[in-house]
């Protein structure tokens, strides 16, 4: 049997996206059983739970030049460091093995020619250099194996909570709603990835529709704009309110241009919400349930919903297959997974060691 783990987590934010969550769901559970587990970060501004068992460092250098210049002075000593983006792979010295823990394709965060381009070359240099990867769908895997040539390349497919989400409304909510159908939506960072000028696109269209239908139910940043329905703001909550929130909701919108995996709209379903969202979520055709649309196409989504709102039949009928779906991508099993192939990687490093 293996001894206990070494293992650091190293990134510069830690905030309140699924990339974040997925992070903190593999360090909680890996230092609850046992291993060593040390978290590196320069900012700090997570809602998420962090063990107590994990010891938690924080960059001094300050900004992300800072946290930068300092990565590149640093030796750490650790079994495994993973970090989840492939801008830290060149400059990250560690004692034992590197973990690029794959949540998205870097490249498509960009839209400038010259800084895909960039990306592309720090890929070509890791995966050149045998690097190994953990990625969270198998698009991801096939599309490294595919470019690069990923030799080195896992798949453990992300998984949610299902003792966090959940369906429990708030019947506050529900009496609020007053028969509107409330459709949720995550105003959050990365405006452009997530879709934020399409939704708002998609608001104006509604507004003109179904005013009196619909209430549009907002968390994280606050809209300024102003609509004929009625605009609930809830502001950044924890999981036991977003949790009831979305169990109250009818409909989750979530126009994303780009995704590595797309957490949320599983979390929404396992609330009860019926999605609405873009092929940008690697998994959403894989399921009729799931309501697809073109990245882009603010003018279809708009009149998805509109369809959605007008059939209680049918938006009852995808809220029980959601449940379903939901299901199959159970966190526990992402937790074994991602624990036994760190498992492999250590042994591998210390044979290599011995």
């Amino acid at each position: 049997m293996l001894a206990s783990m070494d293992i650091a987590f190293y990134r510069y934010s830690l905030l309140n996206r699924g990339g974040d969550r997925m992070v903190l769901e593999y360090a909680n559970y890996l230092a609850e059983k046992g291993h060593r587990v040390t978290l590196y970060s320069s900012v700090d501004e997570t809602v998420f739970r962090v063990a107590p068992a994990i010891h938690c460092v924080r960059v001094p250098w300050p900004g992300r030049a800072g946290f930068l210049l300092w990565t590149g002075l640093h030796t750490l000593q650790h079994d495994i460091t993973v970090i989840d983006i492939i801008h830290l792979a060149p400059l990250v010295r560690c004692r034992g093995r590197l973990v690029y823990f794959a949540q998205a394709d870097d490249i498509e965060y960009y839209g400038r020619r010259w800084q895909r381009a960039m990306i592309d070359l720090l890929y070509r240099r890791f995966f050149r250099q045998n690097g190994i990867c953990i990625a969270v769908y198998d698009h991801l895997t096939e599309r490294f194996r595919l470019r690069y040539g990923a030799t080195i390349c896992h798949t453990v497919t992300n998984g949610i909570d299902l003792e966090t989400f959940f369906f429990e409304p708030d019947p506050e909510l529900i009496t609020a709603k007053k028969g509107r159908r409330a459709l949720f939506f995550m105003a959050r960072g990365d405006r452009y990835r997530k879709g934020y000028d399409l939704a708002l696109k998609v608001f104006d269209r509604l507004s003109e529709t179904l005013g009196n239908d619909l209430e549009l139910w907002v968390c994280g940043e606050r809209l300024e704009k102003s609509y004929r329905f009625p605009v609930r703001h809830f502001g950044v909550v924890d999981d036991d309110r977003l949790r009831q929130i979305l169990s109250s909701a009818d409909i989750l919108f979530y126009p994303s241009r780009h995704e590595g995996f797309g957490l949320f709209p599983l979390e929404a379903m396992a609330c009860g919400c019926v999605v609405v969202t873009t092929d940008a979520v690697p998994y959403a055709r894989e399921y009729n349930a799931i309501h697809t649309l073109d990245i882009g196409d603010a003018e279809g989504m708009a009149d998805e919903i509109f369809r959605l709102v007008s059939s209680p039949e049918q938006l009852a009928a995808e809220r029980k297959a959601g449940f379903g779906i939901a299901r199959k991508f159970d966190l526990r099993i992402s937790r074994r997974r991602f624990v036994e192939i760190l498992k492999e990687i250590s042994g591998e490093s210390d044979a290599n060691r011995n």
